[in-house]
């Protein structure tokens, strides 16, 4: 492990807001030793932007998503798991609401003359029930997805009827732009978020919707130390403003939030 600077700024100057010792189930995976390790969160004296040091090594990182749930399902079949998922009464389910706020934002921005002809592409698609969801509820007919973990990959390519792929997401892989791109609980676990969203933002199509979702800095407050949002996979937390300013350096301006 070793001690980082602000990203957004560079600056070296940071406050810590609270250090952690102890168990962490993800530090398990990558080497126990680094248990003993005092993993600080800290705010950048200059511009604000909450961040972790110090954050695992290259080599760590990799260890750490090699590894990195192993086990999604735990402990029930793919299929189960997604029905269930997708089953979750509108009032309670996550996915549905986020859904349901961007549908209303796109429609009050007026950008699309009808939502079922959109494009839509989830980074991060995981096991698809964001992007199922999208479809039933957008009714967009055109859907893609990447995800990472090869379990999830699998159940979203058989759930999901469109170009879903295994591997890590580099911009332009799909020889197409999109008129939306979904990126949910994503950007938090990046060393460089901002090359990311810059590629996201080579993805659109000229009138083209990025929605992020990120962790915002009121948790930092509001949760306790040992809170799983703050286990060693999670890097960065998120204001509006530090957000919108990795989003203006690709290009990007925000529409609704």
């Amino acid at each position: 492990m070793h001690e980082t600077d602000c990203y957004l700024c560079g600056s070296p100057d940071k406050a810590v807001l609270f250090a952690q010792q102890g168990h962490d189930r993800w530090l398990e995976v990558v080497d126990p030793g680094l248990h003993q390790v005092t993993r600080s969160w800290c705010v950048c004296e200059h511009c604000g932007f909450v961040f972790r040091s110090p954050v695992l090594d290259n080599g760590e990182f990799r260890t750490l998503y090699e590894r990195y749930e192993v086990n999604v399902f735990r402990g029930t079949t793919p299929d189960a798991y997604f029905d269930k998922i997708i089953a979750i009464p509108p009032v309670q389910s996550e996915n549905r609401q986020k859904i349901g706020w961007l549908k209303q934002s796109l429609q009050d921005l007026g950008r699309f003359p009808s939502l079922a002809e959109v494009d839509v592409l989830d980074v991060g698609c995981g096991g698809g029930t964001l992007l199922h969801i999208a479809a039933e509820e957008l009714g967009a007919a055109s859907l893609a997805g990447v995800e990472l973990n090869q379990a999830y990959a699998e159940l979203a390519k058989r759930r999901v009827p469109g170009d879903i792929r295994h591997q890590g997401y580099q911009g332009g892989m799909f020889g197409k732009q999109f008129d939306l791109i979904l990126n949910t609980k994503v950007l938090e676990h990046l060393q460089d978020p901002g090359a990311f969203i810059a590629d996201m933002a080579g993805d659109l199509s000229e009138q083209g919707v990025l929605f992020l979702e990120v962790p915002d800095i009121l948790e930092i407050w509001t949760l306790p130390p040992d809170h799983e949002r703050f286990s060693i996979p999670h890097i960065y937390y998120y204001s509006l403003a530090t957000l919108s300013e990795l989003a203006a350096r690709a290009g990007l301006a925000v529409l609704s939030h």
